[in-house]
Order: C-alpha cells, then structure tokens, then sequence
C-alpha cells in the first residue's frame, strides 16, 4: 500500500523566513510562521510557499530543524513526529521524546569531547561583537551556536574560517547567513532522518519520501530520500549549479 509523501522539511529559509528575506515581489499575502520567544513576529511565507506547503500536506511533512524543541513550538507547522536540534532529539508522533534515540545519543556523547569543553575554549576570546550559547535537550548538551550581534555573516565566516581549522577530531562546522554552528561528529541530521526512515519504511515500504532543504548541511539528509527540493535562492542551489554552463 501506497500513501502520500513524506516531506522531511528543513524549516527556516525552506518553507519561511525573516521579512527582510522575503522577495520584493512576493511580499503580498505573506502568512505569519513563527515568533520569538517574547512574542514578536519572526518568518513568514510567502503565497507561494503556503502553496508547496499545501502541497506537501497531501502526505506527511516531518520537520527537520535546527530549532529546539521549545524554539520548534513557536512555529506554526507539524510538531509531531520531528527532528530537533540538528537531530539531538526525535519526538515521536504522540509528541514525546523518542527514548531510544536519546540514550543513544547519550552514550555517543560520553565518547567525544563534551560540548561544555568546545564552547569554552572557542567562545571564551570572543568580543561583544558576538552571542553564543549551547543548544540542550533533555540535559544532554548537543553543539553550539554563536551569532553577530549586528548581523554581519560576512565577519561571522570569516571568524568560522579562524574557528573551524583548530576543531577537535570528528566536530564539523556549519555556516549560513548569520548563523554558525559548531557540531560534534555524532549529531546529526541525517542520522536522525534516517532512524525515522527505517521505520516509515518498514510500514509501507512503496512511500515516496522528500527531501526539503536549503543549506550544505541539509544535503546530509536529503540524499536519503527518493526526491530532493531546495530554493532556487538557496546556499545548496548556488553550491549546486555554481560553475553550470547550461545557466548561462
């Protein structure tokens, strides 16, 4: 028996974004889809973007985000099953945490340099200029972020550039706009969406599955999947038609 898709979908930047990202052109009819925790708007869709949503509910969207769980429930979308936290955590479709997969994660942890330790020694020289924190869920410390004050991504990579060469073994780093995350090699978005994978599969093997992303690190997961979607106006788009003869 066959079904319709299921959309593992990356959220900011794929199915919304800040207003300033919003094209000129499509800033009519713009929905509202998250907020910051004191309240105040932060993404928005597009009319377009309500379409392809709309499109993807004739199956099963299962966010894959970056967000935690709390920063998760600000937006408006599926809440259950998903992937947080860069794959740090799995709520199951009852909306609890998926034990299993925690305590996994646990014991991976145990094995790798703690995340405390990475934060002090790669945060502890930096300036005003830059915020920085440790994403958690259920107590396990998962990787950290650090952001420009002022926005500026262009210091921001270049501070990743600086941060990235002197990472312990196995850690990665993931940058895009204003945000830079430092991750240990056992969190991992792909893991995760193929944990849930396995067992989609195993009740109905013939689902096509989507793959929804906009960001390198996507990739990771989306190549898991039957099909892959990403913005025309995406870091992966440009990574993958840069150099393209066919564009010109």
């Amino acid at each position: 028996m066959t079904q319709g898709p299921v959309a593992f979908c990356d959220l900011d930047d794929s199915l919304f974004q800040t207003r300033p990202k919003c094209p000129e052109d499509e800033v009519e009819g713009l929905r509202l889809m998250s907020r910051l925790d004191d309240g105040s708007p932060s993404g928005y869709a597009t009319v377009r973007q309500q379409a392809f949503l709309a499109w993807l509910r004739a199956g099963q969207i299962v966010p894959v985000t970056a967000r935690g769980r709390s920063v998760l429930a600000r937006v408006d979308i599926e809440q259950a099953p998903a992937i947080c936290a860069n794959g740090g955590c799995i709520i199951d479709a009852d909306g609890a945490i998926d034990r299993a997969w925690h305590d996994r994660l646990v014991d991976e942890g145990r094995q790798a340099t703690p995340v405390g330790e990475v934060h002090a020694e790669f945060t502890g020289g930096l300036s005003a200029d830059y915020r920085h924190w440790i994403v958690s869920e259920d107590g396990l410390d998962l990787y950290v972020v650090i952001k420009s004050n002022s926005g500026d991504a262009a210091a921001l990579a270049a501070l990743g550039a600086r941060l990235g060469a002197a990472l312990p073994p196995g850690w990665r780093m993931h940058a895009n706009s204003n945000n830079l995350a430092l991750l240990p090699g056992w969190l991992n978005k792909r893991h995760a969406v193929a944990y849930l994978i396995d067992r989609v599969r195993a009740e109905n093997p013939g689902v096509p599955l989507i793959g929804v992303g906009d960001s390198l690190s996507d990739a990771g997961f989306m190549d898991l999947c039957d099909f892959a979607v990403t913005p025309t106006n995406s870091q992966l788009w440009s990574a993958a038609t840069h150099g393209n003869v066919w564009l010109a």
